[in-house]
């Protein structure tokens, strides 16, 4: 079992020798760090990264807390940044058909980076997935598929079709150049932004291939070995904690399915082994929140600041809103906010409700 932290987070694997497979290379690294700039052209944005020292005495009397706004970004999350690089380096494919399996953000990413580079796309959706996200994938004409049942379904059934068709598949997380994409292109605009690599970076996480992207990126701006300073650190529904099961057991949690309604459905389903491999490099442990909490943080910032996220996003703001971080580290600490793609009847509900001051998360 992996030990759990003191502020309750399950933790991450340390030391040992890494396979470089599942590692990004550094020529890779090296493409992937003008991505944002590379398509300006079709709208996709470097990060906003805003100061928020109201948040500072949340965590310590030296810390300097960050939002990364990927709430912002074209299709309504950082999914797209992992697309067009995955597309992008196939550009020398003859058969461009490619089949994805997604809880929606990666579906509308995979159909813009389609349409902008000349592919044929099929995306795989559980049944669920909230109408924003699929009218996302809609737009961009690609071929979509519902499947009953959860994130893990969707994922078989994509499989299934990229074996009986010849067609690419295209992991959400479980790719070097889609994770590379996702979170080291991101990792390298926040750097070049505060001018340091910041001591935290806390994001939501489902299959890790996010925290994994920026771990390697924060590791190569600050001149470590990977896993030598594990800087990101995670955050899931306790509906569906696999990888944060995935780290307590030292196994992949390879199929899970949620254990009841989630507002965070971006996080959903199992871990696979190598995609667990990575990130379990690089996480220094994952906070499992509640339901009640990832409603209450929409709120809060929706309040504060006029934001909309999505529940995937807003879990990464409860451990510092719930007083997780007290104590916890000094200097710079960056909170990702991944995406606003949340239905309009499910944000107009979670925001009328006026439960958020009775907990006192008003700053």
């Amino acid at each position: 079992m992996h030990d759990m932290g003191s502020d309750g987070s399950a933790m991450g694997q340390q030391g040992g020798g890494f396979d470089e497979q599942l590692v990004a290379s550094a020529e890779l690294l090296q493409r992937i760090r003008g991505l944002s700039r590379r398509f300006s052209g079709v709208g996709l944005r470097g990060t906003a990264l805003i100061r928020m020292p109201q948040c500072d005495r949340l965590v310590s009397s030296e810390a300097r807390v960050w939002f990364a706004l990927e709430n912002l970004q074209i299709t309504g999350s950082f999914k797209v940044r992992g697309a067009l690089a995955a597309l992008d380096s196939w550009s020398g494919c003859t058969d461009r058909t490619v089949v994805t399996a997604s809880a929606g953000n990666h579906g509308a990413g995979v159909a813009f980076a389609a349409e902008v580079l000349g592919w044929q796309a099929v995306v795989v959706v559980p049944e669920a997935t909230p109408r924003r996200k699929v009218q996302a994938i809609q737009r961009a004409g690609v071929k979509l598929e519902r499947v009953q049942g959860g994130y893990d379904r969707a994922e078989e059934q994509a499989y299934s079709l990229a074996k009986t068709h010849g067609w690419r598949f295209l992991s959400p997380y479980d790719d070097v150049v889609v994770a590379a994409g996702n979170g080291g292109s991101l990792g390298f605009e926040i750097v070049q932004q505060l001018g340091c690599v910041p001591e935290r970076v806390v994001v939501p996480v489902g299959g890790g291939g996010l925290a994994s992207g920026l771990g390697w990126a924060l590791a190569q701006q600050a001149g470590e070995s990977i896993g030598q300073n594990r800087r990101v650190w995670g955050v899931q529904s306790e509906m569906s904690p696999a990888m944060a099961r995935s780290l307590e057991e030292k196994r992949a949690i390879e199929s899970l399915e949620p254990l009841g309604p989630t507002l965070a459905e971006g996080l959903e389903g199992g871990v696979r082994a190598r995609a667990f491999d990575r990130a379990a490099m690089v996480l220094g442990g994952v906070w499992v929140v509640t339901e009640q909490e990832i409603s209450w943080a929409i709120q809060w910032i929706w309040q504060e600041l006029g934001l909309r996220v999505e529940g995937s996003a807003a879990a990464a703001l409860v451990p510092l809103l719930s007083g997780r971080l007290r104590g916890w580290i000094q200097g710079n600490m960056v909170i990702v906010l991944t995406g606003r793609n949340v239905d309009d009847d499910v944000f107009r509900q979670v925001t009328g409700d006026a439960c958020c001051r009775s907990v006192g998360w008003s700053l």
